[in-house]
Parts: structure tokens; sequence; C-alpha cells
């Protein structure tokens, strides 16, 4: 199961993209930190806002709309860059743009203010959400075994603005804490795919089917008009090589090749600690790096070994746009010294079948090195990029770019892809990509539905094809995986989402070498609800 972890790169993207946005707002005043910001001259008056246990007078801009900036002396990056919260949260966030209150078919979260409560604590800089996704599959031929089960995944998140609190100015406190009930993952990760088939299988940890965990802490700090910084744990399933639109698994595609690259999963567990900088060029152009931990689970604050071997990543996210359709390119690359597993020769001399058949199910992902001869090279490394472009907006231009900062959907037709490589001597996944049509809100009476269709490719090493078939003894072999989804979500309420889709995979990896099965047929039905 080694290799279902979900494992990607940096959150910094997320504050790189919040950056950019940021500036193509013309709003990036952040300044060094704790820089008391100019007043606006031409702001409309406002009532005092109580920060912090202190009364303060504007010194941002007035709130425009509902749901806009709140006045506050200390510079809020949930004023500046909304996005940034909902980038972090890989969902909406109560108290920020996009929030609609009332009766129980307008709210966008169920439970709506909690009688103004929830209101008041976000204009106080206190975020509170809460999302959960009820999950059934059933896979109806091939795959490793055929038969349905489900999972209930939950998500907490809170985001303490600092600026809003009246604490220091430019800061973001981050946490999450996740959960997953049901069914083991014996009898969820059915399909035999080189990644899952749904994303929230390994969450919070693939191996804790019945667990509660914290799985992200993290502080945002804005150092200047172009830096900041990301410290703490993250989440490598939520922040990084997230594209524009369509990627959030909570709501849109499944397949976890839809959601993020999958040459990642050799790298990175779910969470990482580590510690980023972002810097942004231009409005248009941001770079991101730093280092992160291959060794962090969800389980424990940090691991005996923490940081004995380090991810080093470094991302770029160009922002762009064709006759007004908005589009992203974001290209990346990660060096690790963590040893892999020499897929030219895997094993020394095996003892016995037994041996040989855990050794097999060590390179496909259904058994432990544990015991095994194993051989082992010293480092590693990938590139991938991954790339949106609107094809139709349906929102004006003034819609479209207040959105691009919020982080709400923009209502339209898109396309995202992804594409990636990887020596094949220490990857299971050498080269693939992924392309994905993507459509949300097209029918006035239906602004929050969406649907998709995508198609991946993964490439197969050609040296695991080789060991497979040499430990076999002619037994098993291995092919190129590839697979297509297509989902709809269908908006009982806009809090309420229920979302069918299916899912056919050919030659999934796992299922072909273990069980003989050249394919999969997947049935999945998703109930999410933000609360």
């Amino acid at each position: 199961m080694a290799r279902k972890l979900l494992r990607s790169a940096c959150v910094a993207a997320a504050l790189a993209a919040a950056d950019a946005a940021c500036a193509n707002e013309g709003l990036v005043q952040l300044g060094n930190v704790g820089a008391e910001p100019a007043t606006t001259g031409d702001a409309p008056p406002v009532a005092k806002h109580k920060a912090g246990g202190k009364a303060k007078r504007a010194s941002e801009a007035a709130p425009a709309a509902p749901w806009g900036p709140v006045p506050t002396d200390k510079i809020s990056l949930a004023n500046l860059v909304p996005g940034l919260l909902v980038y972090f949260n890989n969902g909406p966030v109560f108290g920020l743009p996009g929030t609609v209150t009332g009766n129980i078919g307008q709210r966008t979260q169920l439970l709506g203010d909690w009688g103004g409560t929830r209101t008041e604590l976000a204009q106080h800089g206190f975020f509170f959400d809460l999302f959960s996704t009820s999950y059934y599959q059933n896979i109806t031929s091939g795959g490793l075994k055929t038969g349905g089960s489900f999972v209930q995944n939950t998500q907490v998140s809170v985001n303490i603005d600092t600026g809003r609190a009246g604490w220091w100015s430019g800061g973001l406190i981050h946490v999450t804490a996740q959960s997953r009930l049901g069914d083991l993952p014996a009898n969820t990760f059915t399909a035999g795919t080189v990644v899952p088939q749904y994303t929230g299988l390994v969450l919070p940890d693939p191996m804790q089917p019945n667990s509660f965990l914290l799985s992200e802490y993290f502080l945002v700090q804005a150092l200047s008009t172009q830096a900041s910084v990301v410290v703490g744990k993250i989440s490598d399933v939520f922040i990084p090589d997230q594209t524009a639109f369509g990627d959030a698994f909570k709501y849109y595609f499944a397949n976890f090749n839809f959601n993020k690259n999958p040459i990642t999963t050799n790298f990175y567990n779910p969470t990482a600690l580590g510690a980023l900088g972002v810097w942004a060029f231009s409005p248009k152009f941001v770079i991101a790096g730093g280092v992160l931990d291959p060794y962090t689970k969800a389980t424990s604050f940090a691991e005996p070994n923490s940081f004995e071997k380090v991810n080093l990543y470094l991302t770029a996210i160009v922002s762009y746009d064709i006759g007004g359709l908005p589009g992203q390119f974001s290209p990346a690359y990660n060096w690790s010294n963590k040893p892999k597993i020499d897929l030219e020769a895997p094993f020394g001399r095996l003892s016995s079948p037994a041996a040989a058949k855990q050794a097999i199910g060590s390179l496909i992902g259904l058994a432990s090195t544990e015991g095994l001869p194993a051989n082992f090279k010293d480092d590693s490394w990938f590139v991938l990029a991954n790339a949106s472009q609107y094809l139709f907006v349906k929102d004006n231009a003034e819609t479209v770019a207040r959105k691009l900062k919020t982080g709400e959907p923009i209502r339209g037709i898109g396309v995202f892809g992804r594409v990636g490589y990887a020596p094949e001597a220490t990857n299971p996944i050498t080269q693939d990509f992924s392309v994905a049509l993507f459509a949300y809100g097209l029918l006035d009476q239906r602004e929050y539905d969406s649907f998709g269709f995508g198609f991946y490719y993964n490439k197969i090493s050609d040296n695991l094809k080789i060991s497979i078939a040499a430990i076999s003894q002619g037994q098993a072999a291995a092919h190129d995986e590839s697979g297509m989804e297509v989902f709809y979500n269908l908006a009982i309420t806009p809090a309420v989402r229920l979302i069918p889709s299916y899912q056919h995979i050919w030659h999934p990896l796992a299922a072909e070498v273990a069980e003989r099965q050249g394919s999969a047929d997947i049935f999945q039905l998703r109930l999410t609800t933000a609360w």
C-alpha cells in the first residue's frame, strides 16, 4: 500500500497564486511585517470594528459587498487575498465572498451563520468550516475484487487571520483535522490501480481507516510586498499542484490522477513538515520553493527520522488570459535523497516462492519490502507541469476578476491537464499525462451544478515490467495503465451535493499483475455537505 500514499509537493504554490491574484487587483500592500497600512483616502465612513479587544477604525478599503473586507488597523490576508483561505481548505470558507445565508435552500453552508455568531467570528478573523463526504463505490467488474464498499470522510478546518484578530499584520494560521470511517483499506483499495480511484481513501492516513487526526497546522506570514513564508505541517493532498479549477475531490473528479500528478506518490506522504518561501516577481509570474520532510505522517507531530532525508521542491505559476479567458501554467521540479527501490535490480536472491510473491507485491504496492533483500538507489527526482484554460466564461469580466481573487468558481467551460516525468530506475510511473473537460454553472437555474470528463495515461517503468516478469518467471506481466472518469455534481442545495460518477480503467497495475485482470469498472456515489 505504500505507493498508494498521497504524496505531492508544495503548499507555497497556493500562496504564490494568491500573491499573483493580489497583485493583479492592485492590492499588494502587505509592506513589512508589523507596518501600519495607510488609510484609503477616498474610502467612505465605516463603523468601528472591534478586533482583539480594541476598537479598530477603517485602515483598508471599506466593504464594497457582503462578506468583503472588514476595517482593520493591521494588515489582513483575508481582506487582501481571500482566495488563499479557500485554497487551503480545498473548499468554500464561511464569511468570505461567495457565502450565502438565508433559508436552508439558499445557504452555501447548511448550518448557516449560527444566529449571527459565525459571521461575527469571521469579521474578527476566525473562520470555522466543516465538510463531510459520504462515499460509496461498486467495482462491478475486474479490479482486485468486485463488490461495494463505503467510506465517510470528515474535514474540520480553522483559519485565523491575525490581522482581523488584531494580533499582528500579514499572518494566517491554518489548522485542519481529518477523519475516515467505514470499510477497511483491504475492501476499498480494490480497483488495483497505481493510485487511488478515490482520493479520499488516503485521508487522513491510508493505513488508519477509523481515525480522527490533526493533519495540518501551519503559519503563513507575509514578509513584504513580494515575499511570504509557510512553516509547519501542510497537506500534500489539498495544496500542491492545484489546477485553476476542477480538482477538488469533494466536489469534482474522484480519481487521484485528476487531482494531483501520480508520480508524486513515490516521494510524499499525505502530509509533510516543511518550510517554504514565495517570491512574486510580477503580477503574472511567481516562484515558490522549499524543503519538505518525506517521512511525515498524520499520526504524530514528527517521526523519529524526520528530515534525515529531504524533498527539495521548486515551482512557478504563470498567469495569463487569451481574449479575456483566464489561463494558468505551472511547472515544478523535485529532488529527493530518500532512498527509492532500484527497479533495475530490486532484490537480491529470493529464498522461496513466498518471498518472490511478497517481492512482486511490494513492487505493485500490495506488500512491504520488510525481510526482503531489497536494493535501493540514493536519490531520485521528477519534473511535472499542469495547465488550465477557460474556453468559455459565462460570468462578466468584472465578476471573473473578483472571483479570481476570492477563489469562487467561475461559471464556464475549461480544460486542464497534467504531464510528468521521473527516472524509470526509481519510479513505478515514469511518464504520465491527463486531460479533462470541466464545466460549472452553465444553467442559470442550476448555477452550482458541474460536470466533467477526463482521461489519463500512466507509462509504467520498463525496468519495473522486466523485474515483475523475471521474478514471476514469466507468469505475470504489467502494461501501461490508463483510465477515464465522468461525473455530474448535482446541487440539491448550494451546501449539499450529490455526485454520481463512473470510471473505466485499462490495465490497472496491481489487479493485472496479482489477479490477471485487464480492466476495472467502477460506479461511485458521493454526498458532500458543507456545514
